[in-house]
């Protein structure tokens, strides 16, 4: 019988798949304190002491679950995130129901889930811009996760044509909670912007068919 992996058997980070449900406890907890850190404070003043301290978690053992402090905020934010999308994606839906109510719900909750706590939107931004492969892993993660929730409030759109929609509408959704992490939009300024893309997207008259679309695409100058 192969004996379980413990904290005493590696220096490195273990790998999720690999962890007791002791340490899965302890890294969940960790991650937790992260996310009531930066819902109080923001992101600049979060120390790992900080961290040990409120989690019990003792230093050594943080750096057997995360590679370093960067690593440990991506994996706090994308456990934010992630119970944003877990939730839409274990929602029930009829295919044929209409997608634009249920993307503007979505689009509203997650930019009130962001102006609730400014420290996520900052977060957010530094983590995108980390060239860090742990961190770039979590992020694509959490992007997946995104993409997953879209599919499946788009699920009576043309196959064809949720790609485009989704892309179009993540980019707006970006560049909004970037603008409210620097002071420069309010979730009432921005809400109305997002939605107003969605509407234009989602709407008869703004969205393309794929038939339309590849009529067009084939059609050749006279």
């Amino acid at each position: 019988m192969i004996a379980p992996v413990t904290d005493a058997d590696s220096q490195v980070p273990l790998p999720v798949g690999m962890m007791t449900s002791r340490q899965l406890a302890r890294r969940a907890r960790l991650i937790e304190t992260v996310i009531a850190l930066v819902a109080e404070s923001g992101t600049t003043s979060i120390q790992m002491r900080d961290v040990t301290d409120r989690s019990g978690v003792a230093l050594g053992t943080v750096y057997r679950y995360f590679r370093s402090k960067d690593h440990l905020l991506a994996a706090a934010f994308a456990e934010w995130q992630g119970k944003l999308t877990r939730r839409i994606v274990s929602s029930r839906r009829d295919e044929n129901e209409d997608s634009l109510p249920l993307v503007r719900d979505f689009l509203r909750r997650v930019l009130q889930a962001f102006d609730r706590a400014p420290g996520m939107a900052v977060l957010m931004m530094q983590m995108t811009a980390s060239s860090d492969p742990d961190v770039q892993q979590l992020i694509e993660q959490g992007s997946s996760g995104f993409d997953v929730a879209f599919d499946h409030l788009l699920a009576a759109e043309p196959r064809d044509d949720v790609s485009y929609i989704r892309l179009a509408i993540g980019c707006v959704l970006v560049d909004a909670v970037n603008r409210m992490s620097n002071g420069r939009a309010t979730f009432q300024e921005t809400l109305p912007q997002v939605e107003g893309v969605a509407d234009i997207l989602l709407s008869t008259r703004g969205r393309r068919s794929a038939s339309s679309r590849k009529s067009r695409s084939q059609r050749t100058p006279a």
